[in-house]
């Protein structure tokens, strides 16, 4: 059996209560309209036979019935002696009941099909005992009350109807942007096309949220798929280039014309690029365990001065060949709780970046301070700058702003700063002005 679409079901029950708070309605209304008839119909007939007892009069033993009214707003009205006998009025109206008279007693009385309600009183006038009958017909109050129900069953699959059809199309319009995000969602699973987005709805309600909430996976998730093609073909290029380096040598030393001198270049050729191709490896996986969560960082308590000015010494012969000038001023007494190896490499690539794109005789200025529970570390260089436009493109793996000068640089060292400045809680900024050089700026919390 086929299950109920959600519209169906909202709207089935929908539909159901609706009904059912009608027929509820009307059953409460049918009984409080026929109780409170039937005590109206009650006091009625009470109020016209008390009415008449008030008018009786005998004389001389004889009903003056020429001022009474027999029939009063639908009960008719009846004078007996105490034998029971019929004493007014004097034509028989065909309404008359045979049932014992009983005073002040208001009974119902079936005869020939139809009920009546009857009430009797007995009065005295002077010395004259007399009977006063009131009568009304049930018949006709049941069949009001039975026609008021008979309308409300007859216009009551007009309302359902109805209910049904708005409920239906309510539900249908709030329904709308779900089925769109389900089209959408197919569409993207069937195109693989990310840029596609769930449309939203004009209102501030829970679907617009959803719709919204989604929109924002969906960039996400068209952010990273981006970011993963460029990081494949970045990492196919980057390959690719000593691997065709490594295939050639090989084929060159392997052949008749190679002597021992030529061998032994096309070995250390060889070396030089699988040093560079595990250099680019060792990298891409500390970066991949970073990116799963899978890196822990062995954490020790470390002199920021001590361990940065060591890596300032180790590059300043770098410097030197280089043509430039490495000063550092790096103030003691800052401690923090971080992995040494990733701190030293934090700097040894920032160095390494400013080396490689500075200007001949230019310099390279290096600085630590502690400032409000922070340990700011400044490289400042005098080299080429950086554009506006690439700003944030630094970051990215493999980028590189002018590949000119960038040598055999993999394109993985700012994004390592950058991940390294993560994983102890800090961040890293630039501010360059192309044509004067860079700063880079690392901030990391202390501990104390």
């Amino acid at each position: 059996m086929k299950k109920l679409s959600i519209k169906a079901r909202v709207t089935l029950w929908y539909t159901s209560f609706m009904v059912a708070v009608l027929l509820a309605t009307a059953g409460l209304l049918f009984l409080t309209t026929r109780s409170l008839s039937r005590q109206q119909l009650n006091q009625q007939l009470v109020n016209a036979v008390t009415d008449l007892v008030g008018d009786v009069h005998f004389r001389y033993g004889e009903l003056e019935s020429s001022k009474l009214d027999f029939y009063q707003g639908g009960v008719s009205l009846f004078v007996y002696d105490v034998q029971g006998y019929l004493v007014a009025p004097k034509v028989n109206l065909g309404v008359q009941v045979d049932a014992l008279l009983e005073d002040q007693t208001i009974k119902t009385v079936e005869q020939n099909g139809e009920k009546w309600l009857v009430y009797d009183l007995y009065a005295m006038d002077g010395s004259t005992g007399f009977w006063v009958r009131g009568l009304c017909s049930l018949t006709e109050a049941t069949r009001t009350s039975s026609l008021l129900w008979l309308l409300v069953l007859l216009v009551l699959p007009g309302v359902a109807l109805a209910a049904a059809l708005g409920g239906w199309r309510i539900t249908r319009r709030a329904f709308l942007p779900v089925e769109q995000m389900a089209t959408t969602a197919d569409a993207i699973s069937s195109g693989s096309d990310l840029s596609q987005r769930v449309p939203l709805s004009g209102g501030e309600d829970e679907l617009y949220r959803l719709g919204a909430t989604l929109n924002r996976m969906l960039s996400r998730l068209q952010r990273s798929f981006d970011a993963e093609r460029r990081f494949t073909s970045d990492v196919s290029h980057e390959l690719r280039t000593p691997l065709a380096i490594i295939r050639s040598q090989c084929e060159f030393a392997l052949s008749p014309q190679a002597n021992c001198q030529d061998q032994l270049e096309a070995l250390e050729s060889v070396s030089h690029q699988c040093g560079y191709m595990s250099a680019i490896v060792s990298q891409l996986l500390l970066l991949a365990r970073g990116d799963n969560g899978t890196f822990q960082p062995r954490l020790e308590r470390l002199e920021l001065g001590e361990l940065w000015e060591a890596v300032c010494m180790d590059m300043e012969d770098q410097a030197q060949k280089a043509g430039l000038t490495l000063r550092w001023q790096l103030e003691p007494g800052i401690f923090l709780t971080g992995d040494e190896t990733l701190l030293i490499r934090l700097l040894t690539n920032l160095l390494t970046n400013a080396i490689r794109y500075n200007r001949p005789q230019g310099q390279i200025d290096v600085s630590l301070s502690r400032q409000e529970q922070q340990a700011v570390l400044e490289v400042k260089d005098t080299g080429i700058g950086i554009p506006p436009e690439q700003t944030d493109q630094i970051w990215e793996r493999f980028f590189r702003g002018d590949k000119s000068r960038s040598g055999e640089s993999s394109g993985l060292g700012l994004s390592m700063v950058q991940w390294i400045a993560q994983v102890h809680k800090g961040k890293v900024s630039v501010q360059s002005t192309p044509g004067l050089g860079s700063i880079f700026t690392v901030r990391l919390p202390l501990t104390e």
